[in-house]
Parts: C-alpha cells; sequence; structure tokens
C-alpha cells in the first residue's frame, strides 16, 4: 500500500491531503481544485461567485455548479439546525471587524448596501441551471461550510478517479473516503483549543466528516474586548457562548461544521442535548479549560497516532 501525504496552505488555512495508492496525477488535482474551490467560494475575492453574489443583490448572477451546489448545502444546514448555523451575517461579520482576509494578502470582504435585511438563505432563489438571487440586505459567508463541502467535493472525486482512499483536512475540518490507511480507519486527533500541542480525544474515523467550531481560532481584541467570527443569528453580533469550541463527528464535513456551530452556540448547558438529539458525536470544551467527550469517543485508545 502506498500512503502519499502533502500539505500546503488554501482557504487562509493549514491543508493536508493525505492518498491512499493515488491515481496518476491525484495530489497535483487535489491542489489544484482546492485552490479552484476557494477561487470560486472566498468573500474576499473581487471576482468570485460570492463577492459578485454579495455585491449584485436583487439580480440574477450567473454561478458555477458548485456554487449551486454550495447554496443548496446552506440552505439545508440551515434547516437541519433550525437556524442557528446562518450563512447570510457577512453584515455583522464586517461590522464586528472581520473584514479584512487573515491571509495577509489585504484583501476585504464586500456587500451590496441596503437600508433593511430582506429574507433568510431560504429566501435565496437559487436555478440548478447556473445562477441564483440574493434578498437585499443579505451577504453570504461560506467559512466552515465551504471548507468542509470542499473537503467533501474533493475526496469523492480523487476516489471517483482511481484513488483507493483519500482525506482533506482544511484548517482542521476535514473528509475521508475509501480505503483508509491502516484497518482501523483514518485516525483523527482533537486538538485541545486552549493547547494546541495537546489533544483531547484519538479516534479512528471509517469514513465522513469531522470539523470544529471554536471561539478562539479567529478572534482579536477590539480595545478590551476579545472579538471572534461566530456570530449568534439571534443577536447578529459576536456569541456570548461559554464553549471555546466544538468538534463533531458527521456523514460529511460540512454537516459536521453545520452542527459543530450550532451546538456551539448552545452552550455548555445545551451542547451535548444538541449532539444528541441529532444522533451525533463529539468533543465539547469549555472556555474554562474542561471538556467532555461523547461516550463512543472517550472509550478511543488515546495511543493511536493521528493523521489528521
Amino acid at each position: 500500500m502506498e500512503v502519499a501525504e502533502l500539505a500546503f496552505r488554501v482557504m487562509a488555512s493549514e491543508a493536508r491531503v493525505v492518498l491512499v495508492d493515488p491515481s496518476d496525477g491525484a495530489a497535483s488535482y487535489a491542489r489544484r481544485r482546492l485552490d479552484e474551490l476557494e477561487g470560486l467560494w472566498s468573500r474576499f475575492r473581487d471576482g468570485s461567485d460570492i463577492t459578485r453574489l454579495n455585491t449584485m443583490t436583487e439580480a440574477l448572477v450567473p454561478v458555477s455548479r458548485e456554487t449551486v451546489e454550495l447554496l443548496a448545502t446552506m440552505k439545508l444546514a440551515w434547516r437541519l439546525t433550525q437556524g442557528r448555523y446562518d450563512p447570510t451575517m457577512l453584515a455583522a461579520i464586517n461590522a464586528i471587524g472581520y473584514s479584512t482576509s487573515i491571509d495577509g494578502s489585504g484583501r476585504v470582504s464586500r456587500m451590496a448596501t441596503a437600508r433593511a435585511r430582506y429574507g433568510t438563505i431560504a429566501d435565496v432563489y437559487v436555478d440548478v441551471v447556473g445562477a441564483a438571487v440574493l434578498p437585499a440586505g443579505i451577504g453570504l459567508d461560506p467559512g466552515g461550510i465551504g471548507k468542509g463541502l470542499a473537503a467533501d467535493l474533493v475526496v469523492t472525486e480523487l476516489v471517483d478517479a482511481g484513488t483507493a482512499g483519500a482525506l482533506v483536512s482544511i484548517g482542521g475540518d476535514l473528509a475521508a473516503a475509501g480505503t483508509p490507511p491502516v484497518p482501523a480507519g483514518w485516525y483523527v486527533a482533537v486538538e485541545d483549543p486552549l493547547d494546541s500541542a495537546a489533544a483531547l480525544v484519538t479516534f479512528a474515523l471509517s469514513a465522513g466528516g469531522v470539523a470544529t467550531s471554536s471561539t478562539l481560532s479567529r478572534s482579536w481584541c477590539e480595545g478590551r474586548c476579545r472579538r471572534h467570527h461566530v456570530i449568534d443569528p439571534s443577536t447578529q453580533t459576536c456569541s456570548t457562548t461559554d464553549l471555546a469550541a466544538v468538534t463533531v463527528i458527521a456523514r460529511a464535513g460540512w454537516e459536521a461544521e453545520a452542527h459543530a456551530t450550532a451546538a456551539l452556540l448552545c452552550g455548555s448547558e445545551g451542547a451535548f442535548a444538541y449532539l444528541e438529539r441529532h444522533q451525533l458525536d463529539g468533543v465539547v470544551c469549555r472556555l474554562d479549560g474542561t471538556s467532555e467527550a461523547s461516550p463512543a469517543l472517550t472509550r478511543c485508545d488515546r495511543r493511536e497516532r493521528s493523521v489528521a
């Protein structure tokens, strides 16, 4: 069995790709494809589908088939989480100070000016042949769900093209499919958000997605106030959750990301009830440093080597 690995930056994050018995050109394809998806979905790229939608509200905007899938996935995630995951918070994100990319490029996110907000992601019109319309006042931020869906798409395409197994991790949000490098599965370590050198738990994933939503990974200080990128749709400002991070295992990367954000917003009193309601396993870490994992994960062997 041949196992190949590569690491690079994409979507303002560290990316890692693990390939089992890769087909010819699989590694270069994975990197090229992820760069392509960033070009379509970044809110910081002037020519991206997302920027054109954000700056041309109430107009029919031609978009790629990948963006049609992203928009449909956003709608589904919003419904599954009962609105706790909401990708239309761009105005709020810009307002709290996250309007410039953290990749050092100086690029800024833009959206059309509107006096009021009309509608939700459910009101975004999507034509499956390749066009969409955003209501006035709405701005899209693909954020984590874009990373999760990108990982989903690329592992599926790699396996379909002949690679035996593939794992794609973008900033720790990952998807895996096909034959893993060891019989137990793909070993995944959940990083302690308060100590990047430590792992809260390590487990073996047969296939599917894993994602972490955190109030610490994209955070900054404004005066004496700490700001972060996790917006509570009910207040349209930074969430006041007492959790540092939530990691979720799901059938796909995008699904794990949406549920991780929703559970994070529930706080320590409601996060596990949310996961149990959706029949999901996960790890919850509080800002005070205490953490808790689902019973299925606490039984995992923490000594195993992590590959993601």
